[in-house]
C-alpha cells in the first residue's frame, strides 16, 4: 500500500507537467514559465518517495571499547631514515 505522501507527491508532480504542456500550448513557445514548471516536477515526487525518517530508526548500540588498544606509539621518525623523500620547497 502506498502513502498517502507519495500519492500527493505524484499528483503535484502530474499537475506541474500538465501546466507546462498549458503554457507551452497557449504561448507555442518556450518561456522561462514552461521550463521552470517542468524543472521543478520531480521535486514533489522526490519528496512523496523519500524514505519516512520515523519508521527508519536506527537502534544505538552501545559499546565497551578498550581505551587501551587504540592508543599508538607516538615517537618521532626521521623520514629520511625510514625511506621517505623530504620536498624542498
Amino acid at each position: 500500500m502506498t502513502s498517502l505522501r507519495a500519492v500527493i507527491g505524484v499528483i503535484f508532480s502530474l499537475i506541474l507537467i500538465l501546466f507546462s504542456i498549458y503554457n507551452f500550448m497557449i504561448n507555442n513557445s518556450l518561456t522561462t514559465q514552461v521550463w521552470s514548471y517542468l524543472l521543478l516536477a520531480p521535486l514533489p515526487l522526490a519528496i512523496g518517495l523519500a524514505p519516512n525518517t520515523e519508521k527508519l530508526k536506527l537502534y544505538k548500540q552501545e559499546k565497551d571499547w578498550d581505551d587501551e588498544a587504540g592508543e599508538i606509539d607516538n615517537e618521532n621518525i626521521d623520514p629520511v631514515s625510514f625511506g621517505y623523500d623530504i620536498p624542498i620547497l
